[in-house]
């Protein structure tokens, strides 16, 4: 349920990026404004991280996600009747609420139901799905978006709220209430406490790493191959699939390593890989090489990914699990994909757009300094395991980094 649940988010936004050119012709808009369509999601997405995270801690995980997932599948289905940029901005808004507020609940429910030496490849199974919206989207848009127009591809994302129904209906509840009446409440400032504001910080920041490496070369590559390298639309997209492909196989191949090896040493080579290929990719001259390098490149990109959602989850104490790591990912996502491609593009005007994608490889590298500092979560946990005995799962409910 996960795995269906967390498709949503890269479908929906592949499907903007898919059908940006359609919305600008079709509601008569800018290049600027088009861009804050996509800062607005960003923005929403920041906030729904804090916000059902909050609520994931003090009223359910389950009940979290069911509600973000009905909440975006709500807000995208009425980008049907939208008729202007100013209804589409705030919708966008809405969506990107309801997107940002799934990732947390998702991983720790994950976490509280797998025992760690089996966490990263379920987790990184569950977020592999990021890749397949990709690819579901680019289908989308090849063969209905001309069809049936941008609206419909939005109104059919909207069936997350049937998803979020039956995750209801699916997924049992959580094992405790999150709120006892002899204990406060969840707050924020909990993930700023002395032992855990080092980690909230240190994830958002390796967070941010992440995505503004991967969305300053996923923004700027489409363009790249066409202008820079005079490649089709149409063998454009094929490579798109490509990287897509590569990302899924990456989510599994770096997750069995860190089920083996941990958490942070395997997010570590990910990152280290992104920050060699990167430039690699817009320095070799040869067409058909690039092509195959393509899926080389994903990999790394879905390793880092799919690492996030089990080294997050058991980065936080449990009792803020699901708020920690939505808050370090969404708020890491936000910064990360506002600022890195506006940066990108004006690297370009005056060294190139090649250097400015290349220059990605820099973030990438940051990634990699943040996590040297950071602890490794795999190894407390299985010592845990043998401590508690052979016969009993753990779940996750007795330790984290922080509190080990």
């Amino acid at each position: 349920m996960t795995f269906l649940a967390y498709l949503y988010d890269s479908l929906d936004l592949q499907i903007l990026a898919i059908c940006m050119p359609v919305i600008i012709a079709s509601l008569n808009i800018s290049l600027t404004d088009a861009g804050l369509l996509a800062s607005a999601t960003m923005v929403g997405t920041a906030l729904g991280g804090v916000l059902f995270g909050w609520i994931a801690e003090n009223f359910g995980r389950k009940n979290a996600a069911v509600i973000s997932l009905i909440e975006f599948g709500v807000f995208t289905l009425a980008v049907y009747w939208c008729t202007s940029w100013e209804q589409l901005m705030v919708l966008r808004f809405l969506q990107g609420i309801g997107m940002g507020g799934l990732w947390g609940p998702i991983v720790a429910l994950i976490a509280d139901h797998w025992a760690p030496k089996y966490r990263a490849r379920a987790a990184g199974f569950m977020l592999s799905t990021f890749a397949l919206g990709g690819i579901l989207a680019s289908v989308m848009g090849r063969f209905l978006l001309t069809e049936v127009g941008w609206r419909m591809l939005f109104a059919l994302t909207g069936t997350a709220i049937v998803v979020g129904l039956l995750f209801w209906v699916v997924v049992p509840a959580d094992e405790k209430p999150m709120v006892r009446q002899d204990k406060p409440r969840i707050n924020l400032g909990q993930l700023f406490q002395p032992g855990v504001a080092s980690l909230t910080i240190g994830a958002t920041i390796a967070a941010a790493c992440q995505m503004g490496g991967f969305w300053g070369v996923s923004a700027w590559i489409p363009t790249y191959l066409v202008t820079v390298r005079g490649l089709s639309i149409e063998y454009m997209s094929v490579f798109s699939i490509v990287i897509f492909t590569g990302a899924f196989l990456g989510y599994f191949l770096f997750a069995a390593l860190a089920d083996r090896i941990g958490r942070r040493k395997a997010l570590m080579l990910a990152f280290l890989a992104d920050s060699i290929i990167v430039p690699l990719y817009v320095l070799i001259p040869d067409g058909i090489l690039l092509f195959w390098i393509s899926p080389i490149m994903g990999l790394s990109f879905g390793g880092v990914f799919g690492l996030f959602g089990s080294y997050f989850a058991e980065l936080f104490p449990v009792h803020i699990r699901a708020m920690g790591s939505g808050f370090a990912f969404n708020i890491g996502r936000g910064i990360g994909a506002v600022v890195t491609p506006v940066t990108i593009g004006a690297m370009a005007k005056t060294y190139g757009l090649g250097f400015g994608i290349g220059a990605c490889s820099v973030i990438f590298f940051m990634g990699v300094v943040i996590l040297f500092f950071m602890p490794e979560t795999l190894v407390a946990k299985t010592a845990q395991s043998a401590n508690a005995g052979n016969g009993a799962l753990d779940n996750g409910t007795r330790t984290s980094a922080a509190e080990a």
